[in-house]
């Protein structure tokens, strides 16, 4: 992920048009490269992932998405689990995640993965009850 978002921000003419700041655009880059992250891009085509997802500092997972056409596939529930995974065995952290009131899609996979949902002020959090067995 970290070269493709690299290339992502010097190819933006005006960052603030694709809804994030210079400042927004740092923090992302600083978590991909000193944190777990996990993309999922095609055999064949351009070097643009599909499907993402970011750890954040203390465990956090965020930033996850599946691009519109490959929705559906399933692909937000392979890299849920294998980013949780690497988590927890290479860096011995149980991972959460803030969910937005609205997002019912993300707050459905978590659920279904077996997630708690805990609230955190005006955020959902979720925390994997089976890392903890490891």
């Amino acid at each position: 992920l970290k070269q493709w978002y690299q290339r992502r921000v010097r190819g933006a003419k005006d960052l603030g048009s694709e809804g994030a700041t210079p400042i927004h655009h740092g923090f992302m880059q600083k978590n991909i490269a000193e944190r777990p992250s996990l993309g999922v891009y095609l055999k064949e085509g351009p070097e643009t992932p599909v499907a993402w997802c970011i750890c954040y500092t203390g465990g956090s997972l965020g930033s996850m998405h599946v691009v519109d056409e490959h929705r559906g596939k399933k692909l937000a529930r392979i890299i849920l689990r294998s980013l949780v995974k690497k988590v927890v065995e290479v860096h011995g952290i149980v991972p959460f995640a803030n969910v937005h009131f609205d997002n019912k899609a993300s707050a459905c996979l978590l659920a279904s993965e077996g997630w708690i949902k805990t609230p955190v002020n005006y955020s959902k959090m979720f925390v994997d009850p089976g890392v903890m067995n490891l």
